[in-house]
């Protein structure tokens, strides 16, 4: 049985912890985080730690803070209850518990360390002082690195890592919750879905104005939003649009068998790309066809059972919705693909599995 601890800090989340509940059978598995991580309801043993994160919002947080302590993600105790690990398992090559478990191995205080990783983008987050020597530093001295897309493999790859210290671990669900809803339903209204942070980047905006074009043809079509974030201010009071904020983990697949399709349309940046997007993979094991771009690793993602259209326009997306819409034939076909994608590709007891297999082979 060896001694694991999962540190996330501030992004502690089920969504991804889920896939890591099947190893406690095997392992002391452990999860850290900060104070006030993304979400605490998981089923592993939590120690919180503070960090910087922890810090009441002010303007400018996290810029000051990662010129402060070059990356805020920094866990105050975290060498004390880290010590004698055989595994301490963190994420990317930057965050500051990552760089602080580095140098606990290095002292001697804990065995290996694993890092996951999602940033597609090579050399990206290099722009601080200190940033360039912490991704050096983690891809010199992290034991095995989990790449949870092949381009972000890649983005490892040109940043000078060894093929052979990665493996690429897509990030599962749990597809006995996340399921299409048993029977048929007849309803008067049509239901499109969004599960996102409501901010630019995600393509909020994109939707909600091909949302409007739409509706003034088809009255009964709905907009469901899940999610947090600035544009929610501007999303508030309108007709057919239902905001929710926050939904518990434990409850967001219902959500999701209400739904009829799911949209996603993701715009890049200098800076960022979708690096995976886990609501995706809810939708696709929720057995629902996908409107969406293709920004980032979500082709990797959605392969055959996402509609893809152009950054930025309404246009394309209008169209593409209106494809599903209006072709009940298209979109049970291409829910069936969705389910037996997820089915294939990103059950999370399979993908537990292949975690498990990885950490006995880094602990030989």
């Amino acid at each position: 049985m060896k001694k694991v601890f999962i540190v996330r800090g501030a992004f502690l989340n089920p969504f991804e912890l889920q896939n890591y509940y099947l190893l406690a059978k095997k392992n002391e598995v452990i999860a850290i985080s900060s104070k006030h991580p993304i979400s605490d309801k998981i089923q592993l043993p939590l120690k919180k730690l503070w960090s910087p994160t922890d810090l009441p919002n002010f303007p400018f947080k996290f810029p000051i803070l990662n010129r402060l302590f070059t990356d805020a993600h920094r866990l105050y105790g975290l060498d004390k209850v880290i010590k004698g690990a055989d595994i301490v398992h963190v994420a990317e090559t930057y965050f500051g518990y990552t760089h602080q478990a580095i140098m606990a191995k290095r002292r001697g205080v804990v065995k290996r360390v694993i890092s996951t990783v999602w940033e597609i983008i090579p050399h990206n987050n290099e722009s601080l002082r200190g940033r360039k020597q912490y991704k050096k530093l983690a891809q010199e001295s992290v034991d095995h690195f989990i790449a949870v897309t092949e381009m972000a493999k890649e983005a490892l790859l040109q940043e000078g890592v060894s093929e052979t210290k990665i493996s690429v671990i897509p990030v599962g669900v749990d597809i006995k919750r996340f399921s299409p809803e048993p029977g048929l339903r007849k309803k008067r209204t049509f239901n499109i879905l969004c599960v996102a942070r409501l901010v630019p980047e995600k393509g909020i905006e994109d939707l909600v104005t091909a949302f409007f074009k739409i509706k003034e043809k088809y009255p009964q079509v709905h907009l469901t939003l899940i999610g947090n974030g600035p544009l929610g201010h501007d999303l508030a009071g309108f007709k057919n649009i239902h905001l929710k904020k926050k939904v518990p983990y434990g409850q967001i697949h219902t959500e999701y068998q209400k739904a009829d399709l799911f949209c996603l349309p993701s715009r890049s940046t200098s800076t960022w790309q979708e690096q995976f997007g886990v609501s995706l993979v809810e939708a696709l094991a929720s057995g629902l066809p996908i409107v969406t771009t293709s920004t980032g690793a979500i082709l990797e993602v959605c392969g055959e059972a996402a509609l893809y259209g152009r950054e930025r326009s309404p246009e394309t997306l209008q169209t593409n919705l209106e494809k599903l819409i209006y072709n009940e034939v298209l979109r049970q076909k291409m829910a069936q693909i969705a389910r037996a994608r997820a089915l294939a590709k990103f059950d999370h007891l399979k993908i537990a599995k292949q975690i498990q297999t990885l950490y006995q082979k880094v602990c030989r």
